[in-house]
């Protein structure tokens, strides 16, 4: 009778326990979602945008974490997944704009990408962003003569927590600005004092032939005077300025066509 007895209290015992896990395992049923609710999520459906799908994705995100016990929040989870599917391909539409030169609207579409980094398309604009788009920037406008600018994207990369490797790229990018820049200055100053040359052979004439250096000097004199010098001189200055002609002497201080220098002359001499 013991072993009927034990048996059946076994089974009574382990048809609760059953039960129990049961009601464990069960969700806890959706309630009714309150107007005010559905009110909120008509509007945030009219603010998403699907052009930042990232964006989108997040706000829904958030909105679903509030009201998850309401019935709403299936309708909710479908507009997410919407939303995540319209990541796919936009990486390679955002390297597609970078080749082509248009970095802002790249690195807009990268930056919201990388809001779902559990994507493929999130993962490999968070990757991108972290050094790769930057450096492929400086490069772009390094390759096209812009080399502040390039300069500027390079040394904003400093700022990063960089590899060995990385570091080493940017510097050496960076060396090579320095060069560049020095050599255009040189370019520059040659040039400069090129067209100064010349504007002393024209005062020169301009002495001759009546006697006097002209009341005034500036590039737009220089070309009514002679076009074709006036051309020339133009490519190696921006400006004369300061101006001053007495009797038998004049001095002026020109500016060179990138204005990183201003020439003073004096009497037909440059000075340095």
């Amino acid at each position: 009778m013991r072993p009927v007895v034990l048996t059946l209290i076994v089974a009574a015992v382990a048809s609760a326990l059953i039960g129990c896990t049961a009601v464990e395992e069960t969700p806890p049923s959706s309630q009714p979602t309150p107007p005010e609710v559905a009110q909120q999520f008509s509007t945030l459906l009219d603010s998403l945008d699907e052009d930042r799908p990232g964006a989108s994705a997040a706000s829904l995100g958030s909105f679903l974490q509030q009201n998850i016990g309401y019935e709403i929040a299936d309708t909710v989870k479908i507009e997410i997944e919407y939303y995540r599917s319209l990541t796919e391909g936009r990486y390679h539409e955002a390297r597609e704009m970078a080749r082509q030169g248009l970095f802002d609207r790249a690195e807009r579409i990268l930056v919201d990408l990388a809001r779902l980094p559990d994507t493929p398309d999130g993962e490999s604009a968070r990757e991108h962003l972290e050094f790769d788009f930057y450096f492929g920037r400086a490069q772009w406008l390094w390759l096209r003569q812009r080399f502040s600018e390039s300069a500027a994207v390079a040394k904003s990369l400093l700022e990063r927590d960089l590899t060995s490797h990385q570091m080493d790229q940017v510097e050496t990018m960076l060396d090579n600005v320095g060069h560049v820049d020095a050599a255009l200055a040189h370019a520059e100053r040659a040039n400069a004092e090129a067209a100064c040359r010349q504007l002393i052979v024209m005062l020169a004439q301009e002495y001759i032939e009546k006697g006097q250096y002209p009341a005034r000097l500036s590039l737009a004199d220089v070309e009514r005077w002679d076009v074709y010098f006036a051309r020339s001189i133009r490519r190696g200055l921006d400006a004369i300025e300061s101006y001053r002609m007495a009797n038998d002497s004049y001095s002026f201080l020109a500016v060179s066509s990138g204005g990183r220098h201003r020439i003073r002359v004096v009497d037909g001499e440059i000075q340095n």
